[in-house]
């Protein structure tokens, strides 16, 4: 008589509501042994966007007291950048009326006086800013302000301008303001203006901050 082993009986879990469901990961992952897997290379490069580089800063300086603000700011900036300043001046052409309108006068002994004392109150300017660890280069140039301060913005490859609303105490917004005006809309690069009741930021701030001992 040949005898059956019994049949094998075969049951499926029981699933209660209480199960909690199984939870997929979106993050890719890696093989067992094998270097774990850079979300950021799967998806593809990533578009970072060029950090903020500042190497030379020009600054035109009068020499008021709304300039030396600016120039304030500048410092801040070259000293947190590591930039370098150029500082430049520029002096008008000396003029006088005539019966064809106002006539330049040529180079003569007052312009240049002009513009050695000009020269030497740079000079002063950049030992100041030497003293605090700023790097500058002094400038002059003779024509109309906004004219020059562009052309030398493009001359010296600068990549910002630090200028002033005001400038010489007794001119108006509408003299000194036009001429800032221009700049911005001339200039080859970005523009910061200061204005005469603007309150000073962390760069201007830390400019004038002494060390710690």
């Amino acid at each position: 008589m040949v005898e059956f082993a019994p049949p094998i009986a075969y049951s499926q879990p029981e699933i209660r509501p209480h199960n909690r469901p199984l939870h997929m990961s979106s993050h890719p992952t890696s093989p067992a042994g094998a270097p774990p897997v850079n979300a950021t290379a799967a998806s593809g490069p990533a578009t970072a966007e060029p950090a903020l580089e500042l190497r030379q800063i020009l600054v035109p300086l009068d020499f008021s007291a709304h300039a030396m603000k600016a120039l304030r700011y500048a410092a801040g900036f070259a000293r947190l950048f590591g930039a370098k300043l150029i500082l430049l001046h520029v002096t008008e052409p000396i003029v006088y009326p005539s019966d064809f309108g106002y006539v330049p006068l040529p180079p003569n002994t007052l312009e240049e006086n002009f513009q050695r004392d000009a020269r030497d109150r740079l000079d002063a300017v950049a030992a100041d800013q030497a003293k605090a660890g700023v790097t500058c280069e002094v400038a002059l140039r003779l024509g109309k302000p906004y004219h020059e301060i562009a052309a030398a913005a493009r001359e010296y490859q600068v990549d910002l301008v630090v200028i002033t609303t005001h400038g010489y105490a007794g001119l108006t917004h509408v003299l000194l303001g036009s001429t800032a005006e221009r700049v911005v809309r001339h200039a080859p690069c970005p523009v910061l203006v200061v204005r005469d009741q603007e309150t000073e930021s962390a760069p201007a701030k830390a400019e004038n901050t002494p060390a710690a001992a």
